[in-house]
């Protein structure tokens, strides 16, 4: 809304000016002014209106999910991209999630995260998009120590767009299953990762604990 009220105040300086010039009668000057304004300010209303524009971007993720040992594909593996917007401040940076996609693995363990571009106000820019794997039973992406996303340098998220395969390593006793349980949850509504939820509340009771609530008004 800054840009575009900048655009106003530009558009209330000059029109005037240039009226009052076309008035006296001196269009050569009048032509000359329009195409320096034309060349000033053309590089600065671009930026405006690229900064304003409702344009909301979504990266898609693909890949596949096998078992470290057994080199198996995983199928029906929660796949959840969790997508977060970076605000910047004198005291630092702090990110927070804005939206979500989720989808499950097929019988090659492999899914695909589909790309969403579309229009709107209430959300606007290219959030950053962060992939979570969970499937019961296994290790879970990116928490557990012995997860891997092939080709990925450690301590890097995986790339959108780029086809990466993930190893995660079967859990072998009750309490490595228990432990696995124990990771950041995103702050998205449930039916943005209703997948995601009900295979971690499968866990929960394959395990004998209680599971995630769910509120009524998003069941």
């Amino acid at each position: 809304m800054k840009g575009v009220l900048c655009l106003i105040i530009l558009l209330i300086i000059y029109i005037p000016i240039t009226y009052f010039i076309i008035k006296k009668g001196k269009k050569k000057v009048v032509k000359i002014i329009l195409i320096a304004l034309a060349l000033l300010f053309s590089p600065i209303i671009s930026l405006i209106i690229w900064f304003n524009i409702p344009y909301y971007y979504l990266a898609p993720f693909e890949g596949k999910v096998i078992d470290t040992d057994t080199r198996q594909p995983i199928e029906g593996a929660a796949v959840l991209a969790v997508y977060y917007k970076t605000v910047y401040t004198i005291a630092g940076s702090n990110s927070y999630p804005v939206d979500a996609q989720e989808t499950l693995t097929d019988k090659n363990g492999e899914f695909k995260i589909p790309e969403i571009t579309k229009w709107s106000w209430g959300q606007k820019g290219y959030p950053e998009g962060h992939i979570v794997i969970f499937k019961p039973g296994y290790g879970v992406f990116p928490d557990h120590r012995g997860t891997i996303a092939v080709g990925v340098d450690s301590g890097w998220w995986p790339p959108p767009g780029k086809y990466t395969v993930y190893e995660l390593p079967k859990l072998k006793t009750r309490e490595e299953r228990k432990d696995n349980l124990i990771f950041s949850r995103p702050d998205i509504p449930y039916k943005k990762m209703r997948n995601f939820i009900n295979l971690i509340n499968e866990e929960y009771s394959t395990l004998g604990l209680p599971g995630i609530s769910i509120p009524k008004k998003e069941r």
